[in-house]
């Protein structure tokens, strides 16, 4: 690959020609394993691509052809089926009884493992719609907030999605990261109410709005911390400048070409509510 470079000397311009090399596609990994409500979902599902050369503008393309399984404590194994480009899909986990789960990929002659403990999450007790006046900083309008009571004497990490009419509503940046993933460091214990996941979005009467409370481990929170801060500067959630943000994956045939992603392994509670005339 050929990058151009133009340097500014004394007023004179140079067209300074860099050879870099070939840069390797990175496997891109977006998946989980999910308890929603105490109850597992059918089909658990996993998304496998490739990360393109960011210095060429490449989109990412599916990751087709690998195989895809998950293991428990207990040495079971749950094997996955690619349902389409780059979509790998099982139904044959039933239920999550283990503590620790396992993802194992080998695609390409290479194989990819990522562990993981399952991470408990508070219920959300109570889900509303609230009216705020516009501000300098956020818009006004209709927003959704939810109440969850966090448990005592127990360290938790939170991970919230929301949804409106069935699209996920709100991407992180380095603007929202602190109210869309949370360390129960200063409430700890405490009844929450009135919580916003996003303070700066509205919707509007008519819409349905699911919001996921997901718990999350301390190394996925140090995770999401980081790729949220990088995303306002890259503007994907997966991308190579300005440094790219390991997860828990790792490349065990070439270690220096290390995946992108992270595999968690979650409780998840969930609420929905339709929007109304304010």
């Amino acid at each position: 690959m050929v990058l151009g470079l133009i340097t500014a000397l004394f007023a004179c311009t140079k067209e300074v020609s860099l050879d870099l090399g070939e840069v390797p596609l990175k496997l891109v990994v977006e998946g989980s394993l999910e308890v929603i409500d105490g109850e597992v979902p059918e089909v658990q599902t996993l998304k496998l691509s490739l990360l393109g050369d960011f210095f060429k503008n490449e989109a990412p393309r599916p990751a087709t052809g690998a195989e895809v399984w998950v293991q428990d404590e207990q040495g079971n194994r749950y094997a996955y089926t690619e349902n389409a480009g780059g979509i790998y899909e099982c139904n044959s986990l039933t239920e999550l009884t283990s503590n620790e789960y396992s993802l194992r990929i080998i695609w390409e002659a290479q194989e990819y493992v990522a562990t993981e403990v399952m991470s408990p999450v508070a219920e959300i007790e109570g889900i509303h719609q609230i009216f705020e006046e516009e501000t300098l900083f956020e818009d006004g309008g209709i927003k959704v907030a939810i109440d969850f009571t966090d448990p005592e004497n127990e360290e938790n990490f939170y991970y919230w999605e929301t949804w409106v009419d069935g699209q996920q509503f709100i991407m992180p940046d380095p603007g929202n990261s602190q109210s869309l993933i949370a360390s129960d460091e200063f409430f700890d214990g405490n009844q929450i109410q009135g919580y916003l996941p996003n303070s700066e979005s509205v919707v509007t009467p008519g819409q349905e709005v699911l919001i996921r409370q997901i718990g999350i481990s301390k190394n996925a929170f140090d995770y999401y911390f980081l790729l949220f801060d990088q995303t306002g500067r890259t503007g994907q959630l997966v991308d190579t400048p300005p440094a790219p943000v390991r997860g828990n994956i790792r490349n065990l045939s070439d270690p220096e070409n290390h995946p992108l992603g992270y595999f968690n392994v979650n409780q998840v509670s969930e609420k929905r509510i339709l929007i109304t005339e304010n």
